[in-house]
């Protein structure tokens, strides 16, 4: 018996039968041959003194482990048959009554704490595999959102390519509506242009018409910035152009009446009968260089005049901008006239640098704060005062981003 046993383990261990024959690793098979292999080494050994009914504990917490509560009740029950064989065929039983029903109760006692290890053990692991499929779905979604992130980048990229290179190409179309630096410069030798758009297209321009001993000049903040900003300065040079060049008007109030009453008639309301409230704020200047003379109005433009003393003269203006909700019949132009001498300087500018967030509490720069520059530097020449407001606001501005277009254009007489 101790023979066959031993070849059966040796068997079981070196050639694995249970790999290549499903039935050898089932239940039946496992209770015969474990409980036949150990009977017989009981036997062997001395039947009801052998140690070896141990292993029948042994054997039925690694069936525990292996099948289900069901098969191991069933092998426990086997086991239980087998051990009161070895009882009935021994013949010279030594050993006490008590102790024999306590081995015995062990064998159902292995069982069931086989049963709950196994129990325990597989939830544990059960848990573990959730765990694990859990975090495998999530990588495999998150590779899939991944995956569709960078799909969509790949297409909003492409898409705002399309968009940068219209607005770029928009960039050109708005900057040939301009006069040029040499232009600016052939009228205005002694100037220069601050001239910084929020976005690539702006809804600040300037415009220049000289006609005779005249200089029609304007500095136009439409309303808004970037591409709605640029289609309104597109109409605001048409109109510009409609006034002084098609119409010849020479008086920059009435100038400034055509352009507002065009353009309410322009924009109208819009679809649902609501009122547009779109227009443009300007500066608009009609300089007399033989009369040495500014002839001006303003529709909530900005500007003044430094003299070469330093004296500032702020040139007043009218509060109403050209269009919004205003008709033409409330609004009321006058053109003003100042004199200067040669030396003195004009600014004209929009509103985007005096309202640009800055500094050390994160305010406006104000309009009070960018006179009091300009009046500190007029005495300088042009290029280095361009070059002071510029680092000023780049300074006052920090880490913020600019919030408006912004335009500061200063001509010396």
């Amino acid at each position: 018996m101790i023979i066959g046993g031993n070849v059966y383990v040796i068997v079981s261990l070196v050639f694995e039968p249970y790999r290549r024959f499903p039935f050898v690793s089932s239940i039946y098979f496992t209770t015969i041959t474990d409980g036949a292999l150990i009977t017989a080494w009981i036997i062997a050994t001395g039947f009801m003194q052998s140690p070896f009914y141990l292993i029948w504990y042994v054997s039925l917490i690694a069936v525990a482990f292996r099948f289900t509560p069901k098969e191991t009740i069933i092998s426990t029950f086997v086991y239980l048959i087998l051990y009161l064989f070895v009882f009935v065929v021994d013949s010279g039983i030594h050993t006490p009554f008590s102790d024999l029903i306590t081995r015995v109760g062990f064998i159902p006692i292995a069982g069931m704490l086989g049963m709950y290890f196994s129990i325990e053990l597989a939830e544990q692991i059960d848990g573990k595999v959730k765990i694990i499929r859990g975090e495998q779905a999530l990588q495999k979604a998150k590779n899939q959102l991944e995956a569709k992130v960078e799909e969509r980048t790949e297409d909003l990229i492409s898409i705002n390519k399309d968009i940068t290179d219209s607005i770029k190409y928009a960039e050109r179309i708005q900057t040939a509506i301009m006069p040029t630096a040499e232009e600016f410069k052939a009228v205005f030798p002694d100037s220069f242009i601050l001239y910084r758009p929020k976005d690539i297209i702006s809804g600040d321009f300037y415009w220049l018409h000289h006609q005779g001993d005249c200089s029609y000049f304007a500095v136009v903040d439409c309303t808004g910035h970037g591409v709605p900003g640029a289609m309104m300065s597109m109409i605001g040079n048409n109109l510009l152009n409609r006034a002084f060049l098609d119409k010849g008007i020479v008086d920059p109030a009435k100038a400034l009446a055509d352009m507002d009453s065009t353009l309410g008639n322009m924009l109208k309301n819009d679809s649902e009968g609501i009122a547009v409230n779109d227009g443009m704020d300007l500066m608009l200047c009609v300089i007399d260089h033989k009369k040495s003379e500014v002839r001006y109005e303003g529709a909530g433009g900005y500007g003044f005049i430094i003299s070469q003393k330093g004296e500032l003269r702020e040139m007043i203006t009218t509060r109403f901008s050209i269009g919004g909700l205003l008709t033409s019949e409330e609004k009321n132009f006058a053109t003003r006239i100042i004199e200067y001498e040669k030396g003195d300087i004009m600014y004209l500018f929009s509103d985007g640098f005096q309202d640009q967030f800055g500094g050390p509490r994160g305010k406006k720069y104000y309009r009070k704060s960018l006179m009091a520059l300009i009046q500190s530097e007029h005495d300088q020449p042009m290029v280095n005062q361009k070059n002071t407001l510029e680092k000023s606001l780049l300074d006052w501005m920090g880490h913020l981003t600019q919030i408006d277009d912004i335009s500061v254009i200063g001509i010396r007489f």
